[in-house]
C-alpha cells in the first residue's frame, strides 16, 4: 500500500503516465446506447448485474486490503503507546512515529468513503487501472488502486473522444457503503460497443439532480475536465481560480489543496489553511478535506485568526480606506517613531552616572532591529546592547581611574608600578598577588547583571524603545488625521475625519487586518505558518487583508478563488493583478472555470439583467441543466411570514427531503429565523450567502436586499445564484390582500 510519506517522484514512477494535456471543457457524456435487437435489449440487465458483481468483487478485494493495513497499523499504534521510552532522545521518535501512524490511519478511515470510483480500460493492450481515494498495492507489488491524485489517474479526468487519451473505456462507479451500487461507462475511441460495455447517466448527473444536505461533499469522482487541469496544475506558487457562481471554484481549490500535499510533501507539515468570509460558510465546506483524507486543515475567518470579534458596523467607505494598503506605512511609522534617533541615554546607577552619546544609542537601535523582530522582541535585543554600552563606558572609566591612580601613585613613592615583581606586591600587603584579574572579570558580570534588573534603566529605556501594544498602536494611527490625510491624499477630509473620530470606538471588521498588520510591527510574524492557503471569497479582501493572510504563507502556495462580480464594497480591489502583484508581482497562474454545475439555465438567464448592471464586463456562465422557470410571488407587507410558510409548506410536500434557504436582508434574518421552525429550512442573512447551494431559494424582499448600502445589488445577485433546482422570489406588494402567495411575475433585477 502506498504511503503518503514517499516522494512525489517515487510515486509517479510507480503509479504510471498519462502526462497528455487536459482537453478543455467538460468530459463529454458517454453516447446513448446502440439500438440493437430485442434479445440483446433484453440481456441488458443480466449483463448489467454480471458487470456490476464483477466489479463487487473487485471492491472486495480492496476493502480487505484497507481493514488488514488498518489493523496493522493500528495495532503498530497501540504497541508504540504501550512502550515507554527510554531518554528523550527516544520519546521524540516515538512521538514522530506516533503521528506517522495516526496520520495513516485518519487517511485508511476517511477512504472508506467510495474506496473506488472508477476504473480505466486502455485500448492498445485491454490493461485497467481502477481509481480511487487512496494508492494501494499487493505484497507482490501489483497495482491494485491508483490514487485519484497520480499522474496514472489523469486520463479519467481529462480524456475525451476528441482526445482519448489511448482510453477505450472510462467507466464510474457509485458505492453505497462497501456495495457497488451502479456502473456506467463511457465509450471513449470511437469503436462499437463491446459485451460488457454498460450505459447510464453517470455520476455527475447524479450529483447535481441529489437533494443538497447543508454540507458540502468532496468531488473526487466527479471533477470535470476544466476543473481537473487546474487541480493538478504543476505550478507551485499562487494560483488563482474565477468564475461566475457555481461553476465549482471551491470544490476545485479544495481538491487542489489535497492535490498540492500529495504532489508536494514538505508543504504538508504546515498543513493547510482554509479562510473564507465567515463561519456559516466554513462549516458548510469542513467535511471536503477531512473526507480527501487531509487532517492538518484549519479553517479561519479573520476574527478567528486574529482572535478578535468586531460586531460594530460603519460605513463601507470607511471600511475601504481603513483596507487600503497606505494604512501599513501609517502603522509603520507609528511603531518607528516611537522609537526616537539621536537622543542620548543617560543612567545614574549605583556604581556611577553614565551617559550615552546619541551615535552609541543609534548604533545599538540598529543592532536590535536586524533580522526582522518585532518592536517588542527587539527591545530585549536593545537593552542587551545597551548593558553592554553602559558596563563598557564604566569599564573605560575605571580602567581611566585605575591609570590616573596610578600615575599619581608613582608620583608620590618616586617608582615604576609596572616593574614591581609579585613578591614586591606581597610585601606592600595585596591578599591576592594572581587573583585580581579574575575578581574583577566577574564583577563586571555581576555588574551587567544588576543592570539588566535595574528599575532604572528600564525607565530610561522606555523613553527611546517603548513596550507597546498593538491595539494602542492602531488608535494612534486612526487618531492622526495628518499622517492619514498624507497616506490618502484622494480621501475626502469628512471621511478621514469619521476615523479620527472613531479612532477609540469598538472594533469593526475592517480594523481587524489593522490590528494583525500592527501585531507583526510590535510582535513580530505569526507564531503559526501553513504550507498552503486556500482563499476562497477572494473577491472580498482589502488590501490589508492580503497582508494578513501572505504573513500566514511564507512558500507563497496559495489557491485564490472567487468572481469579481460578486465583489463586496469593503475593498477597493478591482482585480487579482492588483490584489497580487504586491506580494508576487505577476508570478500567479489565472485560469476561469466556465461551466455552471449548481444553477439551472432558467435561474441563470433570470440573473442576466442584474449581472450587466453590478459586472457588465463579465460574461454569463454555460449551464448544464434546464429547470423550472423562477417564480415571484407577491404577499401583503404584513404577512411576509405567513406566505413564506406556505411556500415552505408546499415545497415540502412537493419535495420533502429537499434543502431549502430563505435569503433576507441582514436586518429582516433574525425575526424569520424565529418565526420558522421547519426541517430542512436555513435562513441566511443575505450578506452570508456567497459559497451556499440550497434545492430551493426563497429571497424574502429582494427590493429590501437591493437597497441595504453599495453592497446591496451584489448581494442579491448572489442569492439569485443559491438555487440548484428552484429559485422563487417573495415581495411585499400593498395592494395584495392577506393570504394571497400566488402569481408569477419575472424575476426582479
Amino acid at each position: 500500500m502506498d504511503e503518503r510519506t514517499s516522494t512525489a517522484g517515487q510515486r509517479r514512477e510507480t503509479e504510471g503516465t498519462g502526462r497528455a494535456a487536459a482537453g478543455p471543457g467538460v468530459a463529454q457524456p458517454a453516447p446513448p446506447a446502440p439500438g440493437g435487437d430485442l434479445e440483446q435489449r433484453e440481456q441488458a440487465p443480466l449483463e448489467r448485474r454480471e458487470q456490476t458483481a464483477l466489479e463487487q468483487s473487485a471492491l472486495d478485494v480492496l476493502f480487505a486490503h484497507l481493514d488488514a493495513d488498518l489493523a496493522a497499523r493500528t495495532a503498530a499504534r497501540d504497541r508504540l503507546l504501550a512502550t515507554p521510552a527510554d531518554g528523550p532522545a527516544e520519546a521524540y521518535a516515538r512521538d514522530l512515529e506516533f503521528h506517522r501512524l495516526e496520520s495513516r490511519i485518519r487517511q485508511l478511515r476517511a477512504a472508506e468513503h467510495s474506496l473506488c470510483f472508477g476504473r480505466l480500460d486502455r485500448a492498445e493492450d485491454g490493461e485497467s487501472l481502477r481509481i480511487g481515494r487512496i494508492g494501494m498495492r499487493a505484497e507482490t507489488g501489483e497495482v491494485l488502486l491508483v490514487d485519484w491524485r497520480a499522474d496514472a489517474a489523469r486520463p479519467f479526468y481529462a480524456a475525451t473522444m476528441a482526445s482519448p487519451m489511448g482510453l477505450r473505456r472510462r467507466r464510474h462507479l457509485r458505492l453505497r457503503d462497501r456495495r457497488v451500487v451502479d456502473v456506467s461507462d463511457e465509450l471513449l475511441d470511437g469503436r462499437p460497443p463491446r459485451p460488457g460495455d454498460l450505459f447510464g447517466d453517470g455520476p455527475l448527473v447524479a450529483a447535481l439532480g441529489g437533494a443538497r444536505t447543508g454540507r458540502m461533499r468532496e468531488a473526487a469522482s466527479t471533477l470535470q475536465a476544466e476543473q481537473d487541469e487546474i487541480v493538478r496544475s504543476e505550478h507551485r506558487g499562487v494560483m488563482v481560480v474565477d468564475g461566475g457562481p457555481g461553476t465549482g471554484k471551491t470544490i476545485v481549490a479544495l481538491h487542489r489543496a489535497a492535490f498540492v500535499l500529495y504532489a508536494w510533501p514538505h508543504l504538508a507539515g504546515r498543513g493547510v489553511l482554509v479562510h473564507g468570509p465567515n463561519r456559516r460558510f466554513l462549516a458548510y465546506i469542513s467535511d471536503v478535506l477531512p473526507s480527501l483524507g487531509e487532517e492538518d486543515v484549519q479553517l479561519a475567518t479573520l476574527p478567528d485568526l486574529v482572535g478578535i470579534e468586531a460586531p460594530r458596523s460603519e460605513p463601507d467607505r470607511l471600511a475601504r480606506l481603513k483596507g487600503r494598503a497606505e494604512l501599513a506605512a501609517v502603522l509603520a511609522r507609528q511603531v518607528r517613531e516611537r522609537r526616537p534617533h539621536g537622543v542620548p541615554l543617560a543612567l545614574s546607577t549605583a556604581h556611577d552616572a553614565v551617559v550615552l552619546e546619541p551615535a552609541v544609542v543609534d548604533a545599538a537601535r540598529r543592532h536590535a532591529l536586524q533580522g526582522g523582530r518585532g518592536h517588542n522582541a527587539a527591545r530585549a535585543l536593545f537593552l542587551d546592547a545597551v548593558v553592554d554600552d553602559l558596563v563598557a563606558a564604566l569599564e573605560d572609566r575605571a580602567i581611566a581611574e585605575e591609570a590616573a591612580f596610578e600615575s599619581e601613585l608613582e608620583a608620590q613613592l618616586g617608582i615604576d608600578l609596572d616593574r614591581i615583581t609579585g613578591k614586591d606586591l606581597a610585601r606592600m600587603g595585596p591578599a591576592d598577588a594572581h587573583g585580581g584579574a579574575d575578581d574583577a572579570a566577574t564583577d563586571w558580570d555581576r555588574i551587567r547583571e544588576e543592570l539588566r534588573g535595574d528599575p532604572a534603566l528600564d525607565r530610561a529605556i522606555e523613553g527611546v524603545w517603548p513596550r507597546l501594544d498593538a491595539a494602542d498602536v492602531v488608535r494612534a494611527a486612526l487618531a492622526d488625521g495628518a499622517a492619514l490625510a498624507a497616506a490618502l491624499p484622494d480621501a475626502p477630509a469628512e471621511d478621514i475625519a469619521r476615523l479620527v473620530e472613531g479612532a477609540d470606538a469598538p472594533w469593526t471588521p475592517a480594523d481587524l487586518a489593522l490590528l494583525d498588520e500592527a501585531r507583526a510591527l510590535v510582535d513580530g510574524p505569526p507564531a503559526t505558518v501553513f504550507g498552503h492557503v486556500v482563499v476562497d471569497e477572494a473577491q472580498q479582501l482589502s488590501a490589508m487583508h492580503w497582508r494578513a493572510l501572505m504573513r500566514r504563507c511564507p512558500e507563497r502556495s496559495m489557491t485564490v478563488v472567487g468572481d469579481l462580480a460578486q465583489a463586496g464594497p469593503a475593498t477597493s480591489i478591482r482585480s487579482w493583478q492588483e490584489a497580487l502583484s504586491p506580494f508576487v508581482e505577476d508570478r500567479f497562474l489565472h485560469r476561469t472555470l466556465t461551466v455552471n454545475y449548481r444553477t439551472t439555465a432558467e435561474i441563470l438567464e433570470a440573473t442576466r439583467p442584474l449581472l450587466a448592471r453590478i459586472a457588465p464586463q463579465q460574461r454569463l456562465s454555460r449551464s448544464l441543466r434546464h429547470g423550472a422557470e423562477p417564480r415571484t410571488v407577491p404577499c401583503a407587507p404584513a404577512d411576509r411570514v405567513g406566505a413564506l410558510n406556505s411556500l415552505i409548506t408546499e415545497a415540502r410536500a412537493a419535495r420533502p427531503a429537499e434543502l431549502i434557504g430563505v435569503v433576507a436582508a441582514a436586518d429582516a434574518a433574525p425575526e424569520l429565523e424565529a418565526a420558522l421552525g421547519a426541517d430542512g429550512v436555513v435562513v441566511i442573512p443575505a450578506p452570508e450567502a456567497r459559497g451556499l447551494e440550497y434545492d430551493t431559494v426563497i429571497i424574502v424582499d429582494p427590493d429590501a436586499i437591493a437597497a441595504a448600502g453599495e453592497a446591496g445589488p451584489r448581494d442579491l445577485y448572489v442569492a439569485q445564484t443559491r438555487a440548484t433546482q428552484r429559485l422563487i422570489s417573495l415581495v411585499p406588494q400593498p395592494a395584495v390582500p392577506a393570504g394571497q402567495v400566488d402569481g408569477a411575475t419575472p424575476l426582479p433585477g
